[in-house]
Order: C-alpha cells, then structure tokens, then sequence
C-alpha cells in the first residue's frame, strides 16, 4: 500500500461556507439533471421503454449483463436521491460501457438543502458476484443496476432513481446551445494553450462543445478528485445557458435535439414534482463533495490496478451528514 495521502482533513461547515458563494451554480444543475437532463430522458424511455427495473433483492442476478435494480426502502421520505451516470466512448473496445462519472444529486426538501456527491471511480470496493474490483468497474459488468446496487451496498444508500449520459452527446448539446461560460485556472488555461486552444485565457470563458468535452475529460493537470470537479463545472454550465433564455419554444427545440441523448427510469410526474420543489426553494443551502473524502482514503494497487483505498466507516458517516 502506498504511503497515505497528506490533506488537512475538511469538517462539513468549512465545505457548505466553502460553496456559499456558487450555491447558485449547485442548485441550478440539480434543476438542470432534475429537469433538462429528465424531461429529455422521460420522452426516450417512453419512446425505447428499454429502462432498468427496480426488484426484490432476492430476485437480483447480479452476474446478468444488465443487473437489475435491488428495491430499497426510502431511508428519509423528505430526501430524494437521483444518480447521474456518465459514460465515455471513446475507446470502445477498452473498458466497453466504463460508467466515467458517477454523480449523486440529493435534494434535502425538510433541509431545505441540495448536494452533488462525486463518486470517484478507482475506489475499491466489494462487488456482488465479481469480488473486490473499481467502483468504475460496476456499470461494465452490469450495467447501471450493479453501479446502483453496489453504492446501496457500500455506502448505506437507498437509490432507486438514474439518468444515464454519454459524455460524446455533450458536444451537440452545447454547440446548440451555442457554447457554455466556464471558469478556468491560469493551469487550466495554459494546459489548454498547449494542446490545441491557442486563444484560451484563464478566468469565465465560452467554451465550445469540443473545447467542454476536453474540459470535462481533462485529468492530465491532477487527478480524478479534479476532473469529477470538471465535469461538474460543465454540467452547471449548460444549465446556466438553458437558463438564459426561457423561452418555452427555444426550450422544447432543445428537448427535441437531445431527447435520445440520455436515458432514465423516472417518469415524466416525479421529475416534474421533483423539479417543482427545487426550484420553488428560497434559501437553498448547498453543497458539492466527492467520495473518499480527504484524510479517509490511500492510493494503492489491486490485482495490478491502480485503486484508491478507503475508510468505508469514516465515508458512509460523511454520506449521512451530508444527505440527511
């Protein structure tokens, strides 16, 4: 095992205060999966009704190549857990169907609070009928149904709700969109002048659908812990452009291009009482984190893989604190 990362561990006040300031940005992409990114998915599953299931946990088969969802009950009927599932095909033949992005968005109505919750996908975890593998690992044996399955497992979660995109659909989504203003480090920037952005500048920028995607990929400056932080960024940029121009005509052409860009269990009355609820919220506290936490986790090796282990006392505790 390699020798235990050195961070200052950060207690849940410093990381709500932390993000007081892009409380608007949280809560926007938890409207934005809740309402563009559902509306979207409800017309293909209604279109393809080829959504997973939710069963009894007996009836699982969790070696089936697509595993179906293990029914849980609702920990807290206040709390609402949808999870965002995103995929990268660029390699299809390494890795077929990796999830590369795994996103928890919470809504907390009796909180009155809203969490995007990364999960990184090198953690080592216990996978039902394939042992000890990468958490990123699941959505390849099994399909979104392990992947929910094993965060219900691991981490003492009751998830029932997915929506699932691929990160190439990304592209035609924002240059529809007519690009998306991200904010970019001068790292970032410089990084980018270097491989194929002569022009970018560090600070709030338009980025193109091309440029987004890079953005969102982009892991070479750090890690994953930076690049699940990325991809969030992007997704609050589309949303922030959709939000610009609520013109219902401008709206549904959107729907229209994206409809079968994503796919989701959720039907078209819950994600709109969903949505209903966020929006309509004064005072939204919010918050965004990833899991391990800092200070709970080492970077090692498993069956030659690079993993990340974890506390998995200390990151079901911090999920708890956060969610509820």
């Amino acid at each position: 095992m390699s020798k235990k990362r050195k961070r200052k561990k950060k207690g849940l006040g410093h990381l709500i205060r932390k993000h007081k300031a892009a409380s608007v940005v949280i809560g926007l992409f938890l409207a934005c999966i809740l309402v563009v990114g559902g509306v979207i998915g409800t017309i293909a599953w209604n279109l393809y009704h080829d959504s997973i299931g939710v069963v009894d946990a007996d009836d699982v088969d969790p070696t089936a190549d697509e595993v179906q969802i293990a029914r849980e009950d609702q920990k807290n009927s206040d709390v609402v857990n949808v999870l965002l599932v995103g995929s990268d095909s660029r390699d299809p033949n390494a890795e077929l169907g990796r999830s590369d992005s795994m996103i928890l968005v919470s809504y907390n109505k009796a909180e009155n609070k809203a969490t995007a919750l990364s999960f990184l996908r090198d953690t080592l975890v216990e996978i039902d009928g394939y042992g000890q593998s990468k958490l990123g690992h699941t959505f390849a044996y099994g399909g979104v149904g392990l992947t929910i399955n094993t965060l219900n497992k691991q981490f003492d979660l009751d998830i029932q709700d997915y929506i699932i995109v691929n990160f190439e659909n990304l592209v035609g989504i924002i240059d529809e969109l007519g690009g998306i203003q991200v904010k970019l480090t001068e790292e970032e920037a410089e990084y980018y002048r270097q491989t194929g952005m002569p022009d970018i500048q560090a600070g709030t920028v338009t980025l193109t659908g091309s440029q987004a995607l890079a953005h969102a990929r982009n892991r070479s400056l750090d890690n994953d812990f930076g690049r699940t932080g990325r991809q969030r960024d992007v997704l609050y940029g589309i949303y922030n452009k959709v939000m610009e121009n609520r013109d219902p005509a401008a709206i549904l052409s959107l729907i229209n291009y994206c409809m079968t860009q994503v796919s989701t269990n959720m039907g078209v009355t819950e994600l709109y009482s969903i949505a209903t609820d966020v929006l309509n919220a004064e005072h939204l506290t919010t918050q965004t984190a990833a899991i391990p936490q800092d200070g709970t986790y080492e970077f090692g090796t498993y069956d030659s893989m690079s993993v990340l282990n974890i506390d998995l006392d200390a990151n079901k505790e911090y999920i708890q604190e956060l969610l509820y």
